[in-house]
């Protein structure tokens, strides 16, 4: 697949047929991923890929533990959504959210069929994580681990395969860190599903804001044009 059609085609992939995915697609997609940028080609990621049937289901209810909380709080309206990725705020309540929301739950409920579950890890000893000190939380580290989390989800489109990026499991590290016998020093960062998506079910046009919305020229008074 053409590059810039596959950045324009990656969504988040809720439904999944119960087709497996074979080891040797699951390689190609690591072998290419692996050379996305890692601060000083340090390469600290490490990925447990998880096809037992009963290893998944543990991983989806240690994600359910942090889904369901948060699925109740939005639809409650004490959680804010995003938009619908026009630029258009959505209210609470509104069908396009309420409507969003549901497909997400359905993936959550149903994350131990996906095929495929790779949870992402990076060692924090590679990590120079350059805004620890300022006064607000720190961004900068997962720099390293998610160049090759997007480029895995780039792989996969262009194998015909449908994902799903998350990172609400990340705080259920500890308990991943028993499930996975995780040596110390490494940080949970991304559960990426994977698996061949259920066409009709899933977005076929991506809706983002555009450049002048994102982009500025030397100032932020300046949209870049």
């Amino acid at each position: 697949m053409e590059l810039y059609n596959a950045m324009r085609t990656t969504p988040s992939c809720r439904y999944f047929t119960d087709d497996p995915v074979d080891d040797e697609t699951i390689h190609r997609v690591l072998d290419n991923a692996r050379f996305a940028s890692s601060g000083g080609n340090r390469q600290g990621w490490r990925i447990v890929v998880v096809t037992d049937t009963d290893q998944k289901r543990r991983v989806a209810d240690l994600h359910r533990k942090q889904w369901d909380p948060y699925f109740q709080h939005a639809l409650e309206g004490t959680v804010g959504f995003q938009g619908d990725g026009s630029g258009n705020k959505m209210e609470h309540g509104t069908n396009f959210a309420v409507n969003r929301l549901r497909r997400t739950d359905d993936f959550a409920q149903k994350m131990h069929e996906v095929p495929v579950l790779m949870c992402c890890y990076v060692d924090l000893s590679t990590l120079a994580v350059t805004d620890k000190d300022l006064d607000r939380q720190s961004i900068v580290g997962g720099g390293s681990l998610y160049t090759l989390v997007h480029n895995i989800l780039l792989g996969c489109t262009n194998e015909g395969l449908g994902s799903s990026l998350t990172t609400l499991l990340a705080a259920e590290q500890e308990s991943c860190d028993q499930l996975f016998h995780t040596p110390d020093g490494f940080a949970l960062g991304a559960l990426i599903a994977i698996g061949w998506p259920v066409v009709e079910k899933q977005y076929t046009k991506l809706t983002r804001k555009p450049v002048q919305e994102i982009a500025f020229r030397d100032t932020w008074d300046v949209p870049f044009p």
